[in-house]
């Protein structure tokens, strides 16, 4: 029978090491690829100075198909103070939600569409299709809990909205925000984040979206994908002028409700601007207003 000494067991082990220890690093090497993959250079980036102190304004999109990390931390590293639109901490996201709950039974909102459009959108956010039901559908989403119909039930109409847009965007793989992404790398350096508004204020701006058009987008809901691409594009490429051309009609892009925050966000901003080493991330909507503004007060921009 075979012994073993000390060097025949070390060598077995550090074969075995290595054999693992070299498929770990390729595991790594293969999600590290995947993630660049889903990494993009952020474009919707301007560079703000007045009295050679310099800042950044960014576009965000709330909801992305890809991630910015390098570019986030590229910009944020250098900041002193980085600004956001409101709190994006968990505590003030569940006041969004409950603040989006009628506090006694109110009509549904499915109740103002037509069952082709439902059944639309059941399909829409439900990633496997049950064929064999189909015919069942336009009865069979009152009936499950899992249908968006029972998910938004008792829902007000805005939050049944982004439940149901955001819904079909995860389904799509929409998995990254720009809001969100930017400021988990602020918590991660440290930086002084500041809200310019209080969660308050953002709830009130939610409940004036008008309810007619958030009727209307529902009712064009075989255009989402479309509407999704073309917004992906414009927004890859840095270019405000199709974005505010699109002719996507998101309910919360009325001009009354962005121009009147365009002058709150600004008014607001303008002081850490000023003082340079800030970047400021509010919604790409928001951006041309606030360039006209910073314009007006001397202030340079340039795209990045």
């Amino acid at each position: 029978m075979r012994t073993h000494n000390i060097s025949d067991v070390t060598g077995s082990v550090n074969r075995e090491m290595k054999q693992h220890t070299g498929g770990l690093i390729q595991l790594i090497g293969i999600i590290m690829f995947l993630d660049r993959l889903y990494e993009k250079k952020l474009k919707m980036v301007w560079a703000v100075e007045k009295n050679k102190k310099t800042s950044h304004l960014v576009g965000t999109a709330h909801f992305f198909p890809y991630s910015f990390k390098a570019s986030l931390k590229q910009y944020i590293k250098g900041a002193e103070h980085v600004l956001f639109e409101g709190p994006l901490d968990k505590q003030n996201m569940n006041k969004v939600v409950q603040a989006g709950f009628h506090e006694e039974n109110a009509p549904h909102l499915f109740e103002e569409l037509d069952p082709h459009t439902i059944n639309r959108i059941t399909h829409a956010l439900i990633p496997f299709r049950q064929n064999r039901l189909s015919l069942l559908f336009l009865n069979a989403h009152r009936l499950s809990a899992n249908t968006p119909y029972a998910i938004v039930s008792g829902m007000k109409s805005w939050l049944a909205f982004f439940t149901l847009w955001t819904g079909f965007l995860e389904e799509n793989g929409w998995k990254y925000s720009v809001d969100m992404e930017a400021y988990g790398v602020a918590c991660s350096m440290a930086k002084k984040v500041i809200f310019l508004e209080t969660i308050e204020e953002q709830i009130d701006v939610l409940a004036r979206i008008s309810h007619k058009k958030i009727i209307d987008f529902l009712n064009r809901v075989d255009h989402w994908g479309e509407y999704a691409q073309e917004y992906a594009a414009c927004y890859l490429d840095g270019d405000l002028k199709r974005l505010k051309s699109s002719r996507i009609g998101f309910p919360s892009r009325d001009s009354s409700i962005i121009d009147r925050r365009d002058t709150i966000l600004y008014e607001r901003m303008a002081a850490y601007l000023e003082k340079g080493n800030t970047v400021a991330f509010v919604g790409a909507p928001h951006i041309p207003g606030i360039r006209d503004m910073l314009h007006a007060d001397g202030f340079q921009t340039t795209i990045c």
